[in-house]
């Protein structure tokens, strides 16, 4: 919005009884959080900071000592400090052994108060070996890299020179900037190239499209509910077109170099990388689709751990053993491998009586059903029965162990895609149990609301980490998490996603030198 500076001066006049109301708020709240702590006798990492700082700030003798103490004070990550810590690295220095190491480029973590200026300050104020008077900062400049090939290296800077400024990433992204060779390859062969690829939904929609024509009326609802169903197609199709690509790499068996062997050799499963700017939500559903053409896939959020297939079912049959009126957790079981009933018998089973609930109709079709369907029913429930009878008295840890014995369900677990996995969630469970149960809570019933507490509140637990470097499966990962990492052959994946401008649409704006910002309606 553009106005003149009467109209800015009354927007501010406006939002001074707001934004005084709001200081008193926030310092209100400052003041009872503390108490709180205090009564709960635990801090926070921030209070670590402050606390730290005002001793520093306001005991001389303290800030003194650290500087007699302190030869050298190395700083990694520099570029993500903020102002808390600048001061009480300087508060323990003598101005002239710091040492620090960083990249703007890296910048990730303005969230969370991180001032990259400090770096950048630092960065051009600071003098090369060559033009350095004795009295100045020294500024060394690391810009090798000894992790990539020249191809890429020369595509990053291609890129980055267009795109990245003073006014988009804090930096000038020129010639002095660029990443350079630092490592030895052999050279490059021809079919090591980059590549793009722009895969146009929309075209592909238009030509399925064009012998439907439908009219709809759509609320706004409506339309959002179809956009991130669209958002969800758009991530299936180039997860399945990145699938098919690491099917003919390996049946091409593409030529990757082997640092170890020192040789070009056939390409593997672990050559490869999947990277995502966020795994959350799309690392399933790529692993879903490489996994429907038979290749091992590993991803750190292997589907998130109380959404798997096994802890589903395992976690369904706790509560039936609990209360085995809960239709959907029963229905999960039996037309699992523990139950093995099928689509047609389950129908069966609720034919016997629409209007009860799925326990009750399989106690009723015991007696009017065929005998292999009747057999089945009651090895079902003589099963349950007696894991019912076992909980009364079998610790939690040992009930679920025996489970796993009686049915078979953790060696079939280990025959499912991706097995040594689910068989580690399930050892993960027992283990759960166990630790539960030692922390002086006791019972299935507890055991159970524990685990669904823990989903509804967002705190589910990663998959079990079981993969190691040589184990030979393609890998998901974010960005982030492949940092330091090193693979022959990468997919960057994902990366028709806007940019999150969330923060800026908010109705308070908090600025490190402009202060607050808020909309007034």
């Amino acid at each position: 919005m553009i106005c003149d500076s009467q109209e800015a001066n009354q927007d501010i006049f406006d939002m001074y009884s707001i934004l005084l109301k709001l200081q008193d708020l926030i310092l209100a709240f400052e003041e009872e959080f503390a108490k709180r702590k205090r009564e709960k006798n635990i801090v926070d990492f921030s209070d670590v900071e402050h606390f730290a700082l005002d001793i520093l700030l306001n005991a001389d003798e303290v800030a003194k000592k650290y500087q007699n103490k302190f030869e050298e004070i190395a700083i990694d990550e520099y570029q993500d400090s903020n102002l808390v810590q600048e001061y009480i690295l300087t508060a323990i220095s003598r101005n002239n052994n710091i040492f620090m190491v960083g990249d703007v480029k890296q910048s990730i973590y303005k969230f969370r108060q991180a001032m990259p200026e400090l770096f950048l300050h630092k960065y051009e104020t600071y003098q090369k070996k060559e033009t350095r008077e004795p009295e100045q900062d020294l500024k060394i400049q690391l810009f090798k890299n000894f992790r990539s090939k020249q191809n890429i290296l020369q595509f990053t800077n291609l890129i980055f020179e267009d795109i990245m400024s003073k006014t988009l990433g804090d930096i000038h992204y020129n010639e002095e900037e660029f990443l350079n060779l630092g490592a030895s390859y052999p050279q490059i062969k021809q079919d090591e190239k980059i590549e793009i690829h722009v895969i146009d939904s929309v075209a592909m929609e238009e030509t399925e499209e064009a012998t439907e024509t439908t009219e709809t009326i759509e609320t706004i609802q409506d339309k959002e509910e179809q956009q991130e169903e669209e958002n969800i197609a758009d991530v299936e199709l180039e997860a399945k077109f990145v699938a098919n690509k690491i099917q003919k790499l390996i049946e091409n068996k593409f030529q990757v170099w082997d640092k170890k062997q020192e040789k070009y050799r056939d390409i593997q499963y672990k050559d490869i990388v999947i990277l995502l700017r966020s795994t959350s939500n799309v690392a399933p559903i790529y692993e879903q689709e490489i996994l429907n053409l038979q290749i091992p896939v590993f991803s750190d959020s292997s589907q998130e751990y109380l959404d798997s297939i096994e802890i589903q079912t395992m976690m369904s049959l706790l509560k039936i053993i609990d209360n085995p009126i809960q239709d959907i957790p029963l229905v999960t079981v039996m037309r699992s491998n523990i139950g093995k009933f099928t689509d047609d018998e389950l129908i069966q089973i609720r034919l016997a009586d629409k209007q009860e609930n799925f326990y009750t109709c399989l106690q009723k079709a015991k007696l009017c059903v065929e005998k292999d369907l009747k057999d089945k029913i009651e090895s079902f429930l003589q099963n349950l029965e007696q894991w019912r009878e076992e909980q009364e008295y079998l610790a939690l840890d040992e009930l679920i162990w025996k489970i796993y014995s009686d049915t078979g369900y953790y060696n079939y677990a280990g025959l499912m895609p991706n097995g040594l996995l689910r068989q580690a969630n399930l050892r993960m469970l027992f283990e759960r149990a166990k630790q539960y149960e030692t922390a002086s809570f006791k019972g299935l019933y507890n055991f159970i609301h524990f685990m669904e507490k823990l989903r509804l509140s967002s705190g589910d637990m990663g998959a079990a980490k079981i993969i190691g470097e040589n184990d030979n499966v393609v890998r998901i990962m974010s960005i982030h998490k492949s940092k330091g990492l090193e693979f022959p052959v990468v997919f960057l994946a994902s990366t028709g996603k806007q940019f999150n401008l969330m923060d800026l649409n908010q109705n308070i704006l908090l600025h490190q030198e402009l202060g607050i910002r808020s909309e007034i309606h």
